[in-house]
This record gives structure tokens, C-alpha cells and sequence, in this order.
């Protein structure tokens, strides 16, 4: 059937609001399938069905294949129209199906995947075991076999990231040997920027993308606002961004968390790369070239790309420059070995560069786990993918007070217990899709990073008994020695791994001597962490953000 083109000669777009919609003709399609598609269904008429379009080339010529499968044996009609406004249209005429689709399309499709599908009686029957276990050792006066065990579990984790950091390069990256591609050459590029109560910065954050080093008629930037949220919204207006910026207000709907609005992102976006930068983000200028350039070279199989992370708000006070301190042993060392080495890698919460339609293939994002970015690097790796670590680095906002930082870290280690418990599910399986390396890395990275900050009081408790001679029921002196020395050696090793990253950062060397204390507010909030995933698995506690970044364009560096 050759399909009919109504509408002007010449290809432009036309008005859909001049076509009189009808909503009947496209109540049996899937919404998801119409955004996703950039088509739907205006109105039956005497000729067929006229169904608007913004695919099709650029003499004119449209013929989608996708809605024929909806409409058997009817003739079609095709009326070019901007994408845009056929986004916007079957948003207001669908917008409780969307706002569904973006909380739980995912779990539907994927449930052995999702987060709220729940924890699993034999996961439930072992962490009983495992108090009981420990409750049991307690009673019977026998502290020493609890300590050893706390010590060596602490000291295996903490050495396994050593190990990662450490690990050497030994080939020259294949997008080092690539030449750049040209501008007409380079992938289109959909970045989204997920914004809630984000006035005091959403602006400066648009003027910077604004100003990236990437052709604009190649980049869609979809700044994803609450409907409700009138004043990100109009701060983003007060900076008058250009055509290629836009404003693409939520669904209402439960979770109220980043990744269920990146999902209405994934639906609406076109380009064949896709990034998510956070409200107060300030990637370097040219990081979208470099990456398009490191996909160009890894193969199909590369799924992501994740720049490094750090803070522009360093030098601000101790808690800030541990922070970043942190960042940069696990975004420049740890990471960097973890994909030499062909691991599962827990992606950061921004700044990761994904082919749009392997992401498409795999779902999207868990709108209900409270780390998704973890989630989705280890379900990449489970379906075959490969993540890679770009040299180039997105410069964030720093939680400055201790409640804010301890808001933010009981998220990301609930989050990360979380995650471990979902892809724990199944062992066995769990073991077929990872590998044993991989699974290595599950239980030493994602499970281990929240455990081993939760045992960590614990160095202080043996180091005080060890020295002071303080008489412990059921805890001899030797054990408890040993058993300090190895926690503390262990982190000396860390805290000297860390050094390195705080010279390649310049940032001052005193701050590794902070370390111990530091991990005593990842502690609690570890603690806290799990507190929450008994009693509030999927509660996501904001980060508020306001200071002044202190960066400066062309160069994309850090005023110090």
C-alpha cells in the first residue's frame, strides 16, 4: 500500500492544532510506542486514517513503517509536524499512562531486575541466620570470633579496592589511536538534566551546556522539571536558552525520584547518544567530543561511558575536601581499574554516556531503586555490555554540612545494599551472567562498600581495648591487637592509595590523615541506610544545592 501525503508539498511542519485532533483514533496504541516513534493518530477522514509524523527525509517524502501494524487494512495518511509538538500532544492526551509507564514500566518488563519486586525468603532467611549467628556468638561469651571475622571482612574489602586502584594499564586506549571525528561525522547527543527545586543553579547549569563544545543542530538538551516546580522552571526561562534547550514538564507521580523522570527522558529523546548531567553540573567543554569519539572506537558492545566526578566546591571545609578526596580515588583510580579489568561497574549518578538504544533494550532506568545509576552499570554487564571510563571530568556540587552529606550517603549505601540484594536473587544465575570475577566484584564493591564502613567503629572499639587494657568479656587481649592492627594497617594502605589521587587532583595531602574520621560519618550513615531499607526501601532524600561553582569557560577547569 503506497502510503498518502496530506499536507504542504514542500515537507515543512504543520500545526496539529489546526487538524482537529481526535483521541479515540489512538487509544489502542501504547503511548510509549507514539513518543518514542515521534507519530500518532489525528483522525480517521473519507480517504484513512491521517496519522502525524516527523519522521521521513528531507525532500518530503514520509512513510513510517509503525503505525501500520495498528491500522490493518486501512489506508494511511501522512501529515509532517514537528516533533515536538507530537511529543507534547500525546503527553496531555496520555498523561496518566506515561506517568504509570516512568514508575513501572520497568518493573513490569524486567522483574527479575526491579527493585520493588522485593527481597527473596531465602535472602530473608539468611540475614535472620546471620543475626542469630552472631546474637548466638555474643551470648556465649565468644567475642573472639566475632571480631575476627569483622576484621577480616573489613581488610579483604578495603584491600580489594587497593587492588582495583592499582591494577596497570597495559595497552594504549583504542580512542587514543582514533582520529576525531568531524563535525558532520559526530552522533546526535540527547542530554537530560533532571531538576527538582533547582532554581538557585538550573541557570548557570543551562548557560554552561549552552556553551559546549559540541554542533548544536546535533544536541537536544531536556531539562526535566515537576510540573509543579514553577520556579526551576523559570529560572530556566529567565536565561533565555536557545531552540535546542528545552523544558519538558513531568508526569505527577509516585516515586518522586531521578531516574522515573529520566525515564520520560529516554521516551522523548532522539539522539543516537544519550548523557544525564545533574542541576549543578559543569562537564568540560569538550567531553561530549570525547566520548563520541571513545564509542566511535569501542565497538558495538560498548554501552557507557563514564566521565570522572569530582567537586567544584573542594576548598571549602574539611568535609568538602574529603569528599572530593574520596572522588577521586574511586572515579580516577578504582573505576579505571575495574574496566581494565572487565567488571561490573556501578556507575555514578551523572555524567554516564549510554547508547540510546541499548538503553532502550535494557529497560531504562529502576524507578524505584535509590541508585540506579549502580543498578543500571551492573545490569549492562549482566546482559553482555561493556562500560568504559572517559579521561574527562564533570565537576558537581559538594554536600558542605554533615546532615546534608548524611542524607545523600544514606541514600547511596541503602541503595547499594539494595542493588546487591536485587541481583542476589538468584545465585546461580547471578553467577551465569557475571562470571566469577564479576560476581568478585558484586559482593566486594556494591555489598562490601556499605559493610565494611558499618564495621569500622569497630577499629576504634579494639584499638581502645588493645591499648588501654580494658577487660572485654569474652574478648582476650591478643585478638583484640590483631584484630585492630590488621583494621588499621588496612587503612593505611587505603588512605596512602588515596594520597595518589589527591596529588593527581592537588588536593592537599593532609586530608588522607582525616580519613578515619570521615568513615566514621559513613558509618552511621551505613547504619542509618539499613534502618531505612527495612523500613522506607524507596524513600530518596534530596540533596540541596546553591553554591557557586567558581568555573569558567572555554577551558573547563577549576579556579583554585
Amino acid at each position: 500500500m503506497k502510503p498518502i501525503v496530506a499536507g504542504p508539498a514542500s515537507g515543512h511542519p504543520t500545526a496539529l492544532g489546526d487538524n482537529g485532533v481526535d483521541p479515540t483514533c489512538s487509544l489502542h496504541i501504547p503511548a510509549e510506542e507514539m513518543l518514542t516513534g515521534d507519530w500518532i493518530p489525528i483522525r480517521r477522514t473519507a480517504d484513512g486514517v491521517l496519522i502525524a509524523t516527523a519522521d521521513g527525509s528531507p525532500d518530503g517524502a514520509i512513510a513510517p513503517s509503525a503505525p501500520r501494524k495498528w491500522f490493518p487494512g486501512e489506508e494511511l495518511l501522512f501529515l509532517r509536524a514537528a516533533r515536538r509538538e507530537i511529543q507534547e500532544l500525546v503527553l496531555d492526551m496520555r498523561l496518566d499512562e506515561v506517568a504509570d509507564d516512568m514508575a513501572n514500566a520497568f518493573t513490569r518488563r524486567s522483574p527479575a531486575f526491579a527493585a520493588r519486586t522485593g527481597i527473596r525468603t531465602w535472602q530473608k532467611s539468611a540475614a535472620y541466620a546471620i543475626v542469630l549467628a552472631v546474637a548466638g556468638t555474643l551470648l556465649a561469651g565468644d567475642l573472639n570470633l566475632v571480631m575476627t571475622a569483622v576484621s577480616f571482612l573489613f581488610c579483604l574489602g578495603l584491600l580489594f579496592k587497593v587492588f582495583l586502584a592499582v591494577v596497570p594499564s597495559k595497552r594504549t586506549p583504542q580512542a587514543a589511536q582514533t582520529p576525531e571525528p568531524a563535525d558532520h561525522e559526530l552522533p546526535t547527543y540527547t542530554i537530560l538534566v533532571p531538576a527538582y527545586q533547582e532554581e538557585a543553579v538550573i541557570g548557570d547549569t543551562v548557560r554552561w551546556l549552552a556553551d559546549l563544545d559540541y554542533p548544536k543542530d546535533k544536541l537536544e538538551v531536556l531539562v526535566l522539571v515537576e510540573r509543579r516546580d514553577e520556579a526551576t522552571a523559570r529560572a530556566v526561562r529567565a536565561v533565555n536558552p536557545p531552540d535546542f534547550i528545552r523544558i519538558v514538564p513531568l508526569a505527577p507521580g509516585l516515586p518522586q525520584t531521578k531516574p522515573r523522570s529520566c525515564n520520560l527522558g529516554l521516551m522523548l529523546a532522539r539522539g543516537e547518544l544519550l548523557v544525564i548531567f545533574d542541576a549543578e553540573d559543569r562537564p568540560e567543554r569538550d567531553q561530549l567530543r570525547k566520548v563520541a569519539r571513545q564509542f566511535a572506537a569501542g565497538g558495538d558492545r560498548l554501552a557507557c561511558v563514564q566521565a570522572k566526578l569530582n567537586y567544584y566546591n573542594e576548598a571549602r571545609n574539611p568535609l568538602t575536601r574529603l569528599f572530593s578526596l574520596e572522588y577521586a580515588f574511586w572515579f580516577d583510580l578504582m573505576l579505571p581499574g575495574m574496566a581494565r579489568l572487565k567488571l561490573p561497574i556501578p556507575l555514578g549518578g551523572t555524567s554516564n554516556h549510554l547508547r540510546t538504544a541499548i538503553l532502550r533494550r535494557v529497560g531504562g532506568w529502576d524507578a524505584w531503586n535509590v541508585t540506579e545509576d549502580a543498578d543500571l552499570g551492573l545490569r549492562l554487564a549482566s546482559t553482555g555490555h561493556r562500560v568504559e571510563i572517559a579521561d574527562s571530568t564533570t565537576w558537581e556540587e559538594c554536600p558542605s554540612q554533615p546532615w546534608a552529606w548524611t542524607m545523600q550517603r544514606t541514600r547511596w549505601l541503602k541503595g547499594y545494599l539494595l542493588t546487591a540484594l536485587v541481583y542476589t536473587r538468584r545465585p546461580l544465575a547471578a553467577v551465569r551472567q557475571f562470571g566469577v570475577a564479576g560476581m568478585v566484584s558484586l559482593l566486594g564493591i556494591v555489598l562490601g562498600t556499605p559493610v565494611i564502613f558499618m564495621f569500622w567503629p569497630c577499629a576504634f572499639l579494639l584499638a581502645l581495648a588493645g591499648t588501654t587494657g580494658i577487660h572485654v568479656d569474652g574478648l582476650t587481649a591478643r585478638t583484640a591487637g590483631l584484630a585492630s592492627a590488621a583494621m588499621w594497617t588496612s587503612a593505611a594502605i587505603m588512605a596512602s592509595a588515596m594520597l595518589l589521587a589527591a596529588y593527581r587532583r592537588r588536593i592537599s595531602w593532609w586530608t588522607a590523615a582525616l580519613v578515619p574520621l570521615y568513615w566514621l560519618l559513613h558509618a552511621y550513615a551505613g547504619w542509618r541506610g539499613l534502618l531505612q531499607l527495612i523500613r522506607a526501601p524507596y524513600t530518596w532524600e534530596k540533596t540541596a544545592h546553591g553554591a557557586p561553582s567558581h568555573l569558567s569557560h572555554p577551558s573547563g577547569t577549576q579556579n583554585r
